[in-house]
């Protein structure tokens, strides 16, 4: 059996990522215009982050690299915390049936960027970036407004060791920043301990963990702007070869000081597939969870979201 696909799968393949990015940038494109709508004031900041997006696409394909590691490979690195590839994941996410009208929360974000850096022959130190830079929030409640901006990002640093068995790991703590505007997160710093571990050999099975806490410090006096959150993300994918997998990654959230329901559980998953687009390999994904458990009947019910990861081999 030929493993590398023929040329003109190599075509329909790249067609396919170019349409699947052409999506991408469509809800962005009708995020900015409930923007124009709804706070004319925010257009041009909407529209500056779509110019800088679509550059740091255009400047990622530029770099189109050639790498050893097989699409699988690719596809199980892309799900491990504690990979020892640079990798720049951006994800749209559309959160339905969110407050008393009902209406869609769209959120674009840098979703766990990850760049290793070698500390000697036994430890790496390995940071994550999470930073949501565009969400559209519907009103909250009848008669509010639609509101626009960003949200609150964080930065853990993974001390992991080099070498492992199968089982890869890391622990240290995570910095929060307040890179929140329009009350759309909590204007404080916060930090918070963080563990990450993956069992990954050569079965097709992949399964491991990503559990933080963040407290909030600082900032204006306390009250309603601070946060006491737990995460919780389990994974667990198969991979079936030359890039394919399904897989399920729900965020399980704790909110230690909400008033009322303080968890969300997502029950779902999604499916997957790596490509080389000119060389350079890129994830695609799409995923859909059902809120089984959330703090309020107006919180939002399903979630659907498009991930395009692009990795950097050595």
């Amino acid at each position: 059996m030929q493993h590398l696909p023929n040329k003109r799968i190599k075509r329909l393949l790249s067609v396919g990522s170019r349409l699947v990015t052409l999506y991408f940038f469509r809800c962005l494109l009708c995020c900015v215009d409930k923007i124009g709508t709804t706070s004319p004031h925010l257009l041009k900041e909407a529209i500056g982050l779509a110019v800088a997006v679509a550059m740091i696409l255009q400047t990622l394909a530029a770099l189109g690299q050639t790498t050893s590691l097989s699409e699988t490979e690719l596809s199980k690195e892309s799900e491990n915390p504690v990979s020892r590839l640079v990798t720049l994941p951006l994800r749209y996410e559309g959160a339905f049936d969110d407050g008393p009208y009902q209406a869609t929360k769209d959120t674009f974000e840098i979703d766990q960027a990850l760049v290793p850096f070698t500390l000697n022959d036994d430890w790496s130190l390995i940071t994550r970036t999470q930073l949501p830079f565009l969400i559209v929030q519907p009103p909250k409640k009848l008669g509010d407004h639609w509101n626009s901006g960003l949200s609150n990002g964080y930065t853990t640093f993974f001390l992991s060791p080099e070498h492992g068995e199968g089982f890869y790991w890391g622990v240290g703590p995570l910095l929060y920043y307040p890179t929140t505007t329009n009350g759309l997160g909590v204007n404080k710093w916060g930090s918070g301990p963080s563990v990450g571990f993956v069992k990954k050999d050569e079965s097709p099975w992949l399964f491991g963990a990503v559990i933080n806490n963040i407290w909030s410090f600082g900032g204006p006096p306390a009250g309603g702007d601070r946060t006491n959150e737990l995460l919780i993300n389990p994974f667990v994918s198969f991979h079936f070869g030359d890039g394919w997998s399904v897989s399920t990654s729900p965020d399980i959230e704790g909110d230690w000081i909400a008033n009322g329901g303080k968890w969300t559980v997502p029950i779902g998953g999604g499916i997957a597939k790596v490509v080389l687009v000119d060389g350079q390999p890129i994830k695609f994904a799409v995923d859909g969870y059902y809120n089984a458990i959330r703090p309020e009947a107006s919180s939002e019910t399903w979630i659907f979201e498009l991930t395009m990861t692009f990795q950097f081999p050595k």
